[in-house]
């Protein structure tokens, strides 16, 4: 079991979810701003993924001002003995952006969970049916999925961890 994160890891977690400053060295300026040494915040992120606690640190790209206006929750049911196989393969895909196992519900049927991203309907069609042969490999019957496009972004953000003041969270809407 990993150890506990500890009060400085949490600051730098906390520092972390800001958008890192545009200047050369941003790991330097975030460090001064949190007057501690540049390397002790690369130590302090080393050690957060050490422990599995941080897996990455990337960027939030706005896939609609770039272009990717498709956005598709697709749904799949796929046997229940070769969903975390399948959702492997399907995770593999580049235009699957999210992919969970999740619990069936009598009223909905699905155990597996995807996020798709397309420019144009020719494209996200033409996925769909990459989708379909790669699960289909696998699937001694028809695949069954359903599509749920989204139609308005009405919140997206990051989680926030390790939050002082709640005030903090709250994103001006200008």
């Amino acid at each position: 079991m990993s150890s506990p994160v500890t009060e400085r890891e949490r600051a730098i977690v906390r520092a972390l979810q800001n958008d890192l400053p545009l200047v050369p060295e941003p790991y330097a300026a975030l460090a001064e701003e949190m007057q501690i040494s540049e390397e002790e915040l690369m130590a302090g992120i080393q050690s957060l993924m050490d422990k599995g606690c941080l897996k990455r640190i990337s960027i939030a790209l706005r896939h609609k001002n770039v272009g990717f206006t498709i956005n598709v929750m697709v749904v799949w049911d796929v046997p229940d003995d070769q969903v975390d196989a399948i959702g492997k393969k399907v995770a593999a895909h580049p235009a699957v952006t999210h992919c969970y196992r999740r619990n069936r519900d009598p009223r909905f049927p699905y155990n597996l969970y995807t996020m798709v991203h397309a420019r144009t309907d020719e494209e996200y069609d033409q996925i769909i049916q990459e989708l379909l042969a790669i699960i289909g490999q696998d699937t001694p019957h028809d695949v069954s999925f359903d599509a749920l496009r989204s139609m308005r972004e009405l919140k997206k953000i990051g989680m926030k961890y390790f939050i002082e003041d709640p005030e903090d969270v709250i994103e001006d809407e200008g």
